[in-house]
């Protein structure tokens, strides 16, 4: 196991580090201070080539512009807050509104736009980065000094984690997810990609794409993928449904079943290059997204962003998204990839 770490760039006076983390099996992983970005993740697929398994830019600028979040830890809070605003212990709070009328991905500038310190290090079992960032109060019009540890971890067995933990001293809303591209397939677009997403719900949404508090069962529908299956055959198999035509394709939260050791939350395999991914988390749901599988100009990658409900500040039926001094936040993802 061992991290290397080369300059990538620079914002002002501050240098940007790519760190790279390497396993016994020359699996690699590239990370940024800046975002908590993952650049690069790679590995030798079934033809003995090596295989770059998420979309990525070649320099820090493409990053800085970029408004898709590619690769990046996302907070104060993934997805939406409706309307921008929330109420909590009796206090009203605005914040950004980033994403139409509501706040996306924690507001202006997001977590994904921050330079985090960085320190790293291995062992006989794996390869590990830590990132701190402090968040001061009141930042996008959210409550508390929050201080957050992002921990990336590499192992021999091409194990991939992701361990956030935060501190306040005021209640506030947080959730955050990891924003990588997914392209385990070496296709144009992701309709031969399978997919497996260990859920029997997925939560309703209007026009905007915010929830209305419903949960809609994904059984019969064009969300049932608790069976392996391609992107393509699944949509052409199943009437097309309002929810589903908004996007034309999948930006949807996926309400998750608990983990299992042999049933992960999500599995993504891609039979041209063999590699496959299981997806683990602590997280209630999972934000399944494609763009639109319409346009001539899809992305040919998927997001799987494990994550608090949307809105969830304005949903007390959801899962509890309120962190406090006395109860510190928690999550953990984790990516196994494999080559058949």
């Amino acid at each position: 196991m061992k991290v290397e770490i080369s300059p990538f760039g620079n914002i002002e006076d501050t240098v940007i580090n790519e760190y790279t983390l390497t396993n016994a099996n020359d699996m690699q992983v590239k990370i940024l201070n800046y975002g908590g970005i993952i650049t690069a993740i790679t590995l030798t697929d079934k033809q003995g080539k090596r295989k770059n398994c998420i979309q990525g830019f070649d320099t820090l600028q493409g990053y800085i512009e970029d408004p898709s979040y590619q690769g990046a830890i996302v907070g104060r809070y993934a997805n939406r807050i409706g309307h921008g605003t929330f109420t909590l212990d009796g206090q009203v709070y605005h914040l950004d509104k980033n994403g139409g009328q509501h706040n996306l991905h924690g507001g202006i500038p997001g977590f994904h736009k921050k330079v985090w310190d960085g320190k790293c290090g291995s062992d006989d079992d794996s390869a590990y980065l830590v990132l701190t960032l402090h968040s001061p109060d009141g930042e996008g019009g959210f409550p508390g000094n929050v201080a957050v540890e992002a921990c990336y971890r590499l192992d021999n067995n091409n194990v991939l984690s992701l361990e956030i933990t935060a501190t306040t001293d005021r209640a506030t809303p947080l959730s955050f997810t990891q924003h990588a591209y997914f392209t385990l397939s070496n296709a144009p677009t992701v309709g031969t990609t399978r997919v497996q997403i260990n859920a029997d719900g997925v939560t309703d949404a209007d026009a905007s794409l915010l929830p209305t508090g419903d949960i809609k069962k994904v059984e019969g529908t064009v969300f049932d993928f608790r069976k392996l299956t391609k992107i393509e055959e699944k949509i052409s198999q199943c009437q097309l449904i309002p929810l589903f035509n908004m996007v034309g394709g999948y930006d949807h939260n996926f309400v998750l079943n608990n983990a299992q050791d042999s049933h992960p939350q999500a599995l993504v395999k891609a039979d041209d290059t063999g590699i496959s991914m299981a997806l683990y988390t602590s997280l209630p749901g999972l934000q399944f997204y494609t763009g639109s599988l319409k346009s001539s100009e899809q992305l040919g990658a998927l997001c799987l962003e494990p994550q608090h409900f949307p809105d969830a500040p304005n949903k007390p039926q959801f899962p509890n998204c309120i962190t406090t001094p006395e109860q510190p936040f928690h999550m953990t993802i984790h990516y196994h990839f494999s080559v058949e």
